[in-house]
């Protein structure tokens, strides 16, 4: 415990595997399996509520599994089945398969990264002076994942092409689940080195989520919208004839700004008590999907200018995506006592996980019948900017009548 950023750093391996590998990884897939499968975008998306809706399931059963397992334990073994499911899906082509399989590691993904979020929320309680650098820190962990994976999904689907897989984009499915239970036994010792969270002193410690419903409404928002973004818009690109290394390039930088955002967001993240940091992330998250989309509607030919403004997108999106959880994890912790967290944090994790239910396919649905992918991504700011204005609307709930 006498090297607080040291564990954060290992834990944020949590928010690799749980976000990364086992949700962002997902849009270096779509154009390959969308060219090779014949799917619809409507089906591409369904893909991703599939694994949304284990996820959701993963959350609401999230406190059940703590108390069985504790939160080190639920941590390191949702890395390992994860892992595990995202590489079985190079075994297998059928969509009620895959989805299956998506299902599956959406539900393990839930106890890395929301039984990640209770350990370093107890972390940052124990440093409350650097509370937010280390809650920074371990959700940065999914800029990091979003670099390794521009590095290995691209990189693998070429070896399948030259090795004449049937299905190149099988083998990086394999190589994504590698990664993920190499990486895991780098997040096993700093899980152990944290103390738990004390359980609710009684049956009356708990606060009405009516209290913080206006956060709880724009989380929702923020899971619902952001999604849209991750699962489309390499496919955007693609469809803007974009070729392979360019898109990687633009994942690649979208990650690192997740990385470095920390230095970014850490003072907000300890300054502001109630909504507003979820407000802004979402509204600049908002403004991050409007820009590939408007160009894409303009019809003009895409010159530099354009390119650069797609790049400022991604790294707008990068600097922000990781802060909106990061921010409720921060609300928890400044207005809610420690005896709470495990429970308030399955509240949030579930909504956030019911907005990623209807995010993919929705916005696959628009994307097929009105107005292509722009049509898609201009829902996803739609969503996003309705978050910010609900989440701008939450008090501290230390604030006297609140």
């Amino acid at each position: 415990m006498a090297r607080p950023v040291i564990l954060a750093m290992g834990l944020s391996i949590g928010t690799v595997i749980g976000t990364s590998l086992v949700r962002f990884s997902y849009a270096l897939f779509v154009p390959a399996m969308r060219d090779d499968l014949g799917w619809s975008y409507l089906l591409l998306g369904a893909m991703n509520t599939a694994h949304a809706a284990g996820y959701l399931l993963g959350a609401v059963s999230l406190s059940t599994v703590i108390r069985r397992f504790s939160s080190w334990g639920s941590f390191v073994a949702g890395g390992i089945l994860s892992s595990l499911f995202l590489g079985m899906c190079a075994l297998v082509t059928d969509a009620s398969l895959i989805g299956l399989l998506r299902f599956l590691s959406g539900f393990t993904s839930a106890s890395v990264f929301a039984g990640g979020t209770v350990l370093v929320a107890q972390l940052a309680a124990l440093h409350p002076k650097r509370s937010g650098l280390l809650l920074g820190i371990y959700y940065a962990g999914g800029g990091l994942g979003m670099v390794i994976c521009a590095g290995l999904v691209p990189w693998t689907l070429y070896l399948g092409e030259l090795a004449q897989w049937p299905h190149p984009w099988q083998f990086g499915w394999l190589a994504v689940g590698v990664a993920g239970l190499l990486l895991t036994l780098l997040m096993w010792q700093p899980a152990r080195a944290v103390p738990a969270a004390p359980g609710c002193s009684s049956a009356s410690d708990t606060t009405a989520p009516a209290r913080y419903s206006y956060i709880l409404s724009g989380y929702f928002c923020f899971g619902m919208g952001y999604i849209g973004y991750m699962t489309f818009v390499i496919s955007l690109l693609r469809e803007l004839h974009w070729p392979a290394w360019q898109t990687g390039l633009f994942y690649a930088v979208m990650g690192l700004c997740g990385m470095f955002s920390v230095q970014l967001w850490s003072g907000a993240l300890d300054r502001f008590k109630a909504g507003q940091c979820l407000a802004l992330v979402n509204s600049l998250l908002a403004v991050a999907c409007v820009i590939p989309a408007g160009i894409a509607l303009s019809g003009n030919d895409f010159d530099g200018l354009d390119i650069v403004a797609v790049f400022a997108s991604g790294m707008l999106f990068g600097a922000c995506f990781a802060t909106a959880v990061a921010s409720t994890t921060a609300f928890i912790k400044h207005n809610l006592p420690a005896s709470q967290w495990v429970s308030v944090i399955t509240v949030f994790t579930s909504v956030f996980a019911l907005g990623q239910v209807f995010g993919p396919s929705f916005t696959g649905w628009i994307s097929d019948h009105a107005g292509g992918l722009p049509g898609g991504l201009l829902f996803s700011a739609l969503v996003l900017f309705s978050g910010a204005m609900l989440a701008w609307r939450q008090n501290s709930l230390t604030d006297a009548g609140a």
